[in-house]
């Protein structure tokens, strides 16, 4: 092969792959980036109207992406890299900021206790981003196998690139149950619970008895974030959402509404991430019928 034939087909299949990620779905609220048009609510971000989340397998996308993570000695944190596609770690100056932070880690426990957490890695010049578990996470949790997915926007191009990886946390403590969400799920509506349809969560919160009522305060610019998973063995992936604005989200018992379409038949842990003040996370179990 004649080195400006070589030099072709590498361009060719280089502009293949950058409109072919191009035109993959946001995770967290448009079919497509380009597209996302959010409303802008006293000073939160919401969904557009009719935008809705998906759910995606980072593996099964074969996203240009690999994510290497471990946990620290100890277990009070750890840290990850994001090995592109050229075998180099993505360096900070190439990952722009999606909503508020430059890199969304999600971390899932799936044995020794379910859980669920949502942090932002600061990174290192050498492309190393470490994070920190919160004391609440780790104190008698006994540790596990956890899930973790990793969501970020590229500098370069500008769409959402996903990847996932799996470790085991060790933690030195005593066995304990987890501490209860402050505040508490009262009711949960679903549009639809058939698989590929599309579907608007409605999930309404509530304050503890006998405290004043929840007042949902911004976190990274939304008034929460939601994030679904599956089957831990056979069906691993998620979907990341950001509210749209329904109504109802500032009302004595708030109700944050998602839209997403409905991945494949099974059970799915459905987790809010919210502040009133501080974070709390509350699990919605959800069915998804044939």
């Amino acid at each position: 092969m004649t080195p400006s034939r070589q030099t072709w087909i590498l361009t060719a299949v280089a502009v293949v792959a950058f409109f072919g990620l191009r035109s993959l779905p946001d995770t967290q609220c448009a079919f497509l980036h380009a597209a996302h048009e959010p409303v802008i609510a006293g000073g939160v971000q919401f969904c557009g109207v009719n935008e809705e989340a998906n759910f995606y397998s980072p593996k099964a996308l074969k996203f240009p992406v690999k994510l290497e993570l471990a946990f620290s000695d100890g277990g009070k944190g750890g840290s990850l890299r994001l090995i592109g596609d050229e075998g180099r770690p993505i360096l900070p100056y190439e990952v722009g900021i999606s909503h508020t932070q430059k890199v969304h880690l999600h971390l899932r426990q799936v044995t020794g206790r379910k859980g669920y957490i949502h942090v932002h890695p600061t990174p290192s010049d050498d492309g190393t981003w470490h994070f920190t578990l919160p004391k609440w996470f780790t104190d008698g949790n006994p540790g596990g196998d956890f899930q973790a997915y990793v969501d970020f926007v590229t500098v370069r191009a500008g769409r959402v690139l996903l990847a996932e990886a799996t470790a085991s946390l060790e933690v030195r403590s005593l066995p304990t149950q987890p501490l209860p969400s402050r505040n508490q799920v009262k009711a949960v509506t679903i549009s639809s619970t058939q698989s590929g349809q599309s579907a608007l969560v409605r999930v309404t919160l509530s304050a503890p008895a006998g405290a004043a009522p929840l007042k949902l305060q911004p976190l990274m610019a939304s008034l929460g974030h939601a994030v679904l998973f599956g089957d831990a063995k056979t069906q691993t992936g998620y979907a990341h959402m950001h509210p749209s604005l329904e109504g109802g989200e500032y009302d004595a018992d708030p109700t944050l509404s998602f839209r997403l379409r409905l991945p494949s038949p099974g059970r799915y842990d459905l987790w809010l991430n919210i502040s009133d003040g501080a974070e709390d996370y509350l699990l919605v179990p959800i069915e998804v019928t044939p």
